[in-house]
């Protein structure tokens, strides 16, 4: 994910909002039992240049996915940005993971770059991407639309039919680019649709758009979308930030968190540095014991 990316790291204040107070009082209403899912992993798993370092170096493209499952328990699917699986594809899918596996899916640009995103057309692509959803059955996760950046407030109603078509049965999250949503007083008032709707807004941390990083939740799940950088310092320091911020959001109510890390560059060892330092973190915060993330790059038997 390049959206956000900048030159220098060192001008970045990575400061961590508040969690606003509409938040808080949505989150005490719900039920605290201290049972904890972190869902965590990379935007793709067809990169052989994993091979080596995430994956067994023997590993075979057509074993890509059941050994990038046997390093995380879920995907940010990305491709589906550019359309929908065949139903055959998505069954290989769903044989080629274990049982607590999640798919986190992203809606399909032809819906979330129309023009009108709620005319015939986009909704006849939205009900054939829920069928790919309910192929998936258990292990799909939460479906994800990243709006259009020409996407703006002003267009409130749009998103108001959007999420009403949606069913209520399927997890949805959603991101906004356009500044104009992040004015205070929008904020308010999607994060009051969100609620009513069960619709799960996209936390987005990327450097260049401090923005799109907000804690207006609207219930018990966190989505979050990473931009890092392992080369630079700046991520050990952000680790720490979230660690403390999502220890703070468990207190609150928060049981779901959904973490997807990009790590741009060539080095695809960053993932495995980064999973690795905030692994034990979680486990600790959230009394866990998800397992560190193997190095390949260091014989296993």
């Amino acid at each position: 994910m390049k959206f956000g990316q900048v030159d220098d790291l060192n001008l970045v204040d990575f400061s961590l909002p508040s969690i606003d107070k509409i938040t808080k009082r949505n989150l005490s209403s719900i039920r605290k039992e201290n049972n904890f899912n972190f869902y965590f992993g990379a935007p793709g798993w067809s990169d052989v240049k994993f091979k080596g370092i995430i994956y067994p170096n023997s590993t075979s493209s057509k074993n890509f996915l059941n050994a990038y499952s046997k390093q995380f328990n879920s995907i940010e699917v990305n491709s589906t940005r550019y359309g929908i699986p065949k139903l055959h594809t998505l069954d290989k899918w769903y044989d080629s993971v274990g049982n607590d596996f999640k798919f986190s899916m992203k809606v399909p640009q032809f819906v979330t770059h129309r023009k009108d995103i709620n005319d015939h057309k986009s909704k006849i692509k939205t009900e054939e991407f829920l069928s790919s959803i309910h192929q998936l059955k258990e292990k799909s996760g939460i479906s994800f639309a990243v709006m259009a950046k020409y996407f703006k407030a002003s267009q409130f109603e749009e998103l108001e039919k959007f999420v009403n078509f949606w069913p209520s049965d399927a997890p949805l999250a959603v991101e906004f680019r356009n500044p104009s949503w992040f004015e205070s007083s929008v904020r308010a008032e999607w994060q009051d649709l969100f609620i009513k709707k069960n619709i799960i807004p996209v936390v987005t941390d990327t450097p260049g758009r401090r923005d799109v990083l907000h804690f207006n939740l609207s219930n018990n799940h966190l989505f979050l979308r990473y931009v890092g950088d392992f080369d630079h310092p700046s991520d050990l320091l952000r680790i720490n930030k979230w660690v403390n911020k999502i220890s703070e959001l468990a207190l609150l109510g928060i049981d779901n968190i959904w973490f997807y890390v990009h790590q741009p560059g060539e080095n695809r060892d960053r993932i495995l540095h980064f999973y690795n330092n905030l692994i034990p973190r979680i486990n600790k915060i959230l009394n866990m014991d998800i397992p560190l993330l193997k190095d390949y790059r260091v014989d296993y038997k």
